[in-house]
């Protein structure tokens, strides 16, 4: 009789050494299936709330995780989603008691923010200055530095920091706006006009670009274009009164350095949908990819040229996709002003209606539906291929450097195949002699966001293939090459 069978013996079986063995062993095993669900969901519930915007939410699960188990990691996710929904004093709340000891750049650099939003300009820049001892090469920390800076007046050293950023490979349109701005301080309207009207034509339609650009053509004494542009982007029902006021004020009263935020009416309606964003974890059944929390860590830090009586955009003006607008040109006031609006020279509420008439049609034909992805290896690239009902041009997508092996693939306006983002993400990582990890987001405006991150130093070649075999789909190629050393 061998080992096992005398194991098994009905009478072992009963011993009381066996049956407590055993019971452990089924609680244990219950007990991590319950902890591998429970973590799933609450990481669902999380992408779901980052995805929506729905702060509250995001402050409600970490403050209960932070209950379970206080790490720094949750203080500084949970710090993160109050600084997101203005909360400063929240903030600096959660994070004192580990402000003093930290190592994690990530937070002095949140920390460092926080102060300089409440007025604390001295004490931000020792925040953010720790954060660049830990870490030199912290691209966000020097443009973070560069925005305190730019409060304090000390335009040289903002200058520097920015570039600083900028070799360290933080965003390069953000770097771009802020060199914008310091170039507005300096009152040299026409260097600013040239590094805002960059950003314009890459399809940046936010409003804090919107307003910087209008101030720098009212500066430069471009009125007429302003007034079109100022009607085009619905930045004020009062355009005339608008511009007058900026052709007086000083760019140094004129501007806010704090981020665009969302109201509070808007935090509260977001809070409202926490519950119907868990039934909807609770019932998701597939798996959903997490943004790495690098996609995330950064903090924004545009600045706002807010006039006095302008009338806040709508979300959907200040979101507006590249294929809807067109490219702002320094030329004569005349022709600008059909380059902007795409209407002849009429009344204000004419030009008004007719341009969202013609946005309307533009959004229409403008979106672009991915029919499939597909991704494949070759002797010196790997490529990436889009196939699409319409052939994209380059007002429909964007190609980002974030570091010489992180890369961000944005699709403006676009739908997805029917299996969803999940499937084109595996369809990318099923080449991964070159990729180590791709993850992706389709944000509430419809863009798609693709990080890749490569196995070495890389650089991207992106170019329209043609027609497929069937003819029934354009192709669009984005190839992988190895820095060459």
């Amino acid at each position: 009789m061998n080992y096992f069978s005398r194991c098994c013996k009905s009478s072992r079986l009963l011993e009381p050494k066996f049956m407590v063995v055993c019971s452990m062993l089924f609680f244990v095993v219950g007990c991590q299936n319950n902890t591998v669900k429970y973590d799933m969901n609450e990481q669902q519930k999380i992408y779901i709330n980052e995805t929506t915007k729905n702060y509250g939410g995001l402050i409600e699960i970490y403050k209960q995780r932070l209950k379970r188990e206080d790490t720094e990691d949750t203080r500084h996710k949970l710090a993160r989603a109050y600084y997101l929904s203005n909360d400063f004093n929240a903030v600096k709340r959660v994070l004192e008691p580990i402000i003093k000891n930290t190592k994690n750049d990530g937070i002095l650099i949140l920390y460092g923010h926080v102060e300089s939003r409440l007025g604390h300009n001295d004490t931000a820049l020792e925040y953010l200055n720790r954060a660049i001892e830990i870490d030199s090469k912290n691209g966000e920390a020097y443009n973070v530095k560069g925005i305190v800076l730019l409060k304090k007046r000390q335009y040289d050293a903002a200058r520097f920091a920015f570039h600083e950023a900028r070799e360290n490979f933080y965003d390069e349109n953000k770097v771009t706006n802020n060199l914008a701005m310091l170039s507005i301080l300096n009152k040299e309207y026409s260097e600013a006009y040239k590094q805002l009207n960059i950003l314009y034509t890459k399809g940046y339609r936010d409003q804090t670009i919107l307003h910087n650009l209008l101030f720098t053509l009212v500066k430069l004494d471009k009125l007429q274009l302003a007034k079109s542009f100022c009607i085009a982007h619905k930045l004020s029902n009062e355009p005339d009164i608008l511009i007058q006021e900026l052709r007086r004020i000083e760019p140094i009263n004129a501007i806010k350095f704090n981020e665009i935020k969302p109201s509070q009416s808007d935090n509260q309606k977001q809070y409202t949908i926490e519950k119907a964003a868990e039934q909807l974890a609770s019932n998701t059944k597939t798996d959903i990819t997490i943004k790495d929390k690098n996609a995330t860590k950064s903090i924004k830090t545009a600045k706002s040229v807010t006039p006095t009586k302008s009338v806040t955009p709508t979300k959907s003006s200040i979101n507006a996709k590249l294929s809807n607008m067109s490219k702002l040109d320094e030329k004569d006031s005349s022709t600008t002003t059909n380059l902007v609006t795409n209407v002849p020279s009429v009344s204000a509420k004419q030009t008004k209606q007719t341009t969202q008439t013609k946005q309307t049609k533009q959004t229409t034909s403008a979106q672009s539906t991915i029919l499939a992805v597909r991704s494949g290896e070759h002797a010196k690239f790997s490529r990436i291929t889009f196939e699409t009902e319409n052939k994209l041009s380059k007002k429909n997508y964007s190609v980002e450097k974030i570091s010489p092996t992180e890369f961000k693939l944005s699709f403006y306006d676009v739908s997805l195949p029917a299996e969803g983002i999940n499937s084109i993400i595996k369809r990318i990582s099923g080449s991964d002699r070159d990729f180590a990890t791709i993850t992706g987001t389709l944000t509430a405006e419809k863009t798609l966001i693709l990080q890749i991150k490569t196995k070495q130093k890389s650089t991207v070649k992106d170019f329209y293939v043609g027609s497929n075999s069937k003819g029934k789909a354009h192709c669009f190629a984005f190839d992988f090459y190895l820095e060459k050393k």
